[in-house]
């Protein structure tokens, strides 16, 4: 696995990775990071961040439930938040294994104390270092058996980010899953690029893109259905093959955690797919 030195952390920069610990209600993050995202509490990119990932744990049940998948990996996977990609996965399989990679120093504080030993492992390699993220998946993974790559929440804050998945995309397997969402300025636009002007006076970066763009990033793999879509719209599975006449109660109560919340009838500024790479 690839570690290197970083940098000392810096509480008074906020960062994308404590920042989405401020919307996601989770207790990783400092006084500028709230600060920050008070800014930002009435922007419709608060909603769009929280339901993209909803969409992608939603998206890992119904892999592991309907395609046999318990290898997953994360992407820029931000600081832990329950439920994790890790939690939902073994909950579905005995021989799950999620490996996490990111870059933020503060994460990868978190990621080395709590994931040093499998079936969940950490690395905090650049993700647009393509020959490093394939060494890592390959170190842990079995890339012959189902794999899904979830890169939620992270595309927005890389420049280059079409390249980089591209990139990665000529090295994942045939068949790989992918989980994607990615905010957009198409839908409330005033207020999404507000947003991102926000961020960037705050020194980070923000790069939403529009529905043309994102759909190039998904070239190669084949869609479930229905396509790209807004990431509170695509359904979670109230049941599963085999469940009771009376209904799943466990699986219905593990679910809840991860449902919609955000009106389905609205607009939100983001998209999100399932695909599955081809020949």
């Amino acid at each position: 696995m690839t570690t290197r030195p970083r940098n000392l952390i810096d509480p008074y920069q906020p960062t994308p990775a404590r920042l989405h610990s401020v919307f996601l209600g989770g207790k990783d993050h400092y006084e500028p990071d709230d600060a920050l995202a008070k800014n930002l509490s009435s922007s419709t990119i608060r909603p769009a961040i929280t339901e993209s990932r909803r969409f992608t744990r939603r998206a890992v049940e119904y892999l592991s439930d309907h395609h046999g998948v318990s290898q997953f990996v994360e992407l820029g996977s931000g600081l832990p938040h329950a439920p994790n990609i890790h939690d939902i996965a073994e909950q579905r399989s005995d021989t799950a294994r999620t490996l996490y990679v990111d870059s933020d120093i503060l994460v990868a504080a978190h990621g080395r104390a709590m994931l040093h030993e499998g079936p969940r492992y950490f690395t905090d390699t650049d993700i647009a270092d393509t020959d490093a993220i394939m060494g890592d998946i390959a170190a842990v993974m079995d890339t012959t058996a189902p794999l899904a790559v979830c890169v939620s929440g992270t595309a927005e804050w890389i420049s280059d980010a079409p390249a980089v998945l591209a990139a990665l995309t000529d090295r994942f397997p045939v068949g790989t899953w992918l989980v994607l969402t990615h905010v957009t300025d198409e839908f409330y636009p005033d207020h999404i690029q507000a947003a991102a002007e926000t961020l960037r006076r705050a020194g980070i970066p923000y790069h939403p893109r529009g529905r043309d763009e994102i759909t190039a990033m998904l070239a190669g793999y084949q869609l479930l259905a229905p396509g790209l879509f807004a990431p509170h719209r695509w359904p979670p599975t109230p049941s599963r093959e085999g469940d009771s006449e009376n209904g799943d109660r466990d699986g219905i109560r593990r679910l809840w955690a991860t449902a919609t919340r955000h009106r389905a009838a609205w607009d939100l500024s983001a998209y999100a797919a399932i695909g599955q790479r081809r020949q």
